[in-house]
């Protein structure tokens, strides 16, 4: 289903409808917007013809899942987004998808999330219509998407502090899945943001990039900080993390070659006592010291001092 919102300037109201109310022609001084969200692909197409978007255009907007892009034609802009709508850093479920079509009259979108809250935050606020036009529509749902990603990151500061401090103190195999999904987590989120960097970014090198013909230099800087700001935390973050593991790998292996050292030295020490007992178990008939009285004994203590020995050459050495 198709939901129109067209804002007459006669009357300076907003007036709220089906595709059959679409004016055949939008005045210049008209808002139109029309929400795609729950039409189907054949509606999509009609509305998209009707208002004669070039077929590129169409199929990238048309797309359940587009990376974030952003392309111009004589008329519309199409400026694909995408924001995280997760509550934290746990798990990535799906981010939202932000597909827009605008000229400076109309705003063609469809957003898709499982988060309510974003979805809501995502929709045009048409009840300041009469102050705003589309261009604040676009820079609004910008913000929104930026901030999607930065407050999370910001939060999740803390998270990654106490995190640190529990892997020093008590570093376990939980904690290192924990981290290896908010890896996993983070390097997803950090591509998304890096499309939508170079989206703002290449505003500035390219004369003719569309975003120019809606927002000035001061907007798409703030666009591009706000991004690149989120994108550099993520890379932060994800080294921060790595450095955890290859802590807690290095710690592991250090406290495995720890107990090896043990075992080794505990080998060495009884090889030796080993022999001795060894030879004297084997059943030969002519064994001249098992006539001896204090036999014995002679052994057990051959085999004392032997242990001892062994356990002061490792002290002197400094292997133990």
């Amino acid at each position: 289903m198709i939901q129109l919102s067209y804002f007459e300037p006669e009357t300076a109201r907003w007036q709220h409808g089906d595709i059959t109310q679409l004016p055949k022609q939008v005045p210049a001084d008209a808002r139109l917007w029309i929400d795609l969200n729950n039409a189907t692909v054949e509606e999509q197409q009609m509305v998209l013809q009707r208002f004669g978007i070039l077929d590129n255009l169409v199929e990238d907007f048309i797309r359940e899942r587009h990376p974030p892009k952003c392309e111009g034609q004589t008329d519309f802009t199409l400026l694909v987004l995408r924001g995280y709508a997760d509550i934290d850093f746990s798990e990535y479920t799906a981010s939202a998808q932000i597909n827009l079509l605008y000229s400076r009259q109309v705003l063609i979108s469809k957003i898709t999330s499982h988060n309510s809250s974003l979805l809501e935050q995502l929709k045009p606020k048409i009840e300041q219509a009469k102050t705003a036009n589309i261009s604040e529509w676009i820079k609004q749902i910008i913000l929104v998407t930026s901030s999607s990603y930065l407050e999370k990151l910001i939060a999740f500061e803390d998270e990654i502090s106490d995190l640190e401090d529990a892997m020093l103190q008590r570093g376990n195999d939980d904690l290192m899945a924990l981290i290896m999904r908010y890896r996993s987590v983070l390097r997803k989120i950090n591509r998304n943001l890096a499309y939508q960097k170079d989206i703002f970014a290449e505003a500035f090198d390219e004369q003719q990039s569309p975003l120019l013909a809606h927002f000035d230099t001061i907007e798409l800087r703030d666009f591009y900080e706000k991004i690149e700001r989120s994108h550099s935390m993520t890379d932060m973050y994800y080294d921060q993390l790595s450095d955890l593991v290859d802590s807690y790998l290095s710690t592991t292996s250090h406290q495995i070659n720890e107990r090896m050292k043990v075992l080794t030295i505990v080998s060495t020490i009884f090889i030796p006592l080993t022999f001795i007992a060894g030879i004297y178990g084997m059943n030969f008939v002519n064994m001249p010291e098992l006539a001896m009285t204090n036999g014995y004994y002679i052994a057990i203590s051959a085999m004392a001092v032997g242990g001892i020995f062994g356990l002061a050459w490792f002290k002197y050495r400094g292997w133990w």
